[in-house]
């Protein structure tokens, strides 16, 4: 039934924006109740339909949700990241985005890296031979190189993919409406017939190179705080050595409350904007279906 469903949606092209609504609104209440009885395949199914008529941040989080709980982090960390894409400024981006970097730090301490590929109108997408019936496919692999092909109305497309322990690799076949992607974007289908993949020149990620330059400040400044806490801390225990004088010991008092507070404020600062660029990391990571 669903899969019928599905291809009548397929055939009949993208839905106006009321019928977009009250579809995405059906499916999305159907699925909520079949994950309320913690019926988790089913709600899996019936978001994937909610999300033929309307992406949003909610659906893509609810499957990520899902697919963890049915044991499958691969899809959970691609439907998280595109959850993140879609609504990079919500309350709980946060919470997603440490929840992605958990994930792909599972991924990585076992020597594996994450394969997202996007491929919307494509009947067929297989991985060294692995078979997917649709898009998107997500799979976490070990370090080395993919071949990957896509079967559309009009043939095969191949290309290889090349997979790094701890990171995302991703291929986009054809182009995918907003928010995921532009038009602009998307690898054109030249740079596939010709083997070439979506991480090969990749332009520099600037968020990323502000989070890591953040990071390094951050860590610098708390250390350098925590340095003079400890010579704070070795002066104010000089100032209670009831064998030096009295004068020795004010003055080792004032030495002590001078570097206190230069300290409590680098460790502060420098904690807090470690930890942004740690937020800044997550959030640098390239959006699903992106270069």
């Amino acid at each position: 039934m669903i899969v019928s469903l599905l291809a009548s949606v397929v055939l009949a092209g993208l839905p106006g924006e009321a019928e977009g609504e009250a579809g995405y609104a059906d499916f999305f209440a159907r699925a909520e109740a079949m994950a309320a009885k913690n019926e988790d395949a089913a709600a899996i199914a019936l978001y994937r339909e909610a999300e033929l008529y309307k992406g949003t941040a909610d659906s893509a989080k609810r499957l990520g949700k899902a697919f963890e709980k049915v044991g499958d982090p691969a899809f959970a960390t691609l439907y998280y990241r595109i959850a993140l894409s879609r609504a990079p400024e919500s309350s709980d981006s946060p919470a997603v985005a440490q929840q992605v970097g958990t994930l792909l730090g599972k991924a990585g301490s076992e020597g594996k890296g994450l394969v997202e590929i996007f491929a919307a109108r494509a009947s067929r997408i297989s991985v060294n031979g692995k078979q997917f019936p649709t898009g998107p496919v997500a799979m976490f692999a070990v370090p080395g190189e993919y071949e990957v092909e896509a079967v559309f109305p009009s043939g095969k497309k191949t290309t290889r993919l090349r997979v790094k322990s701890g990171q995302v690799a991703t291929i986009n076949f054809e182009p995918v409406q907003p928010p995921l992607l532009s038009a602009e974007q998307a690898l054109p289908e030249a740079a596939i017939a010709k083997g070439q993949t979506a991480d090969e020149g990749p332009p520099a990620n600037v968020l990323r190179i502000v989070s890591i330059i953040a990071m390094g400040v951050g860590v610098a400044a708390a250390g350098g705080g925590a340095v003079l806490g400890v010579m704070s801390g070795s002066d104010a225990a000089q100032a209670r050595n009831t064998q030096l004088s009295r004068a020795e010991r004010q003055a080792f008092a004032n030495s002590a409350n001078a570097k206190a507070l230069p300290a409590n404020t680098l460790m502060i600062a420098g904690g807090a904007v470690a930890v942004a660029g740690g937020v800044m990391f997550f959030f640098s990571l390239p959006e699903p279906g992106k270069k």
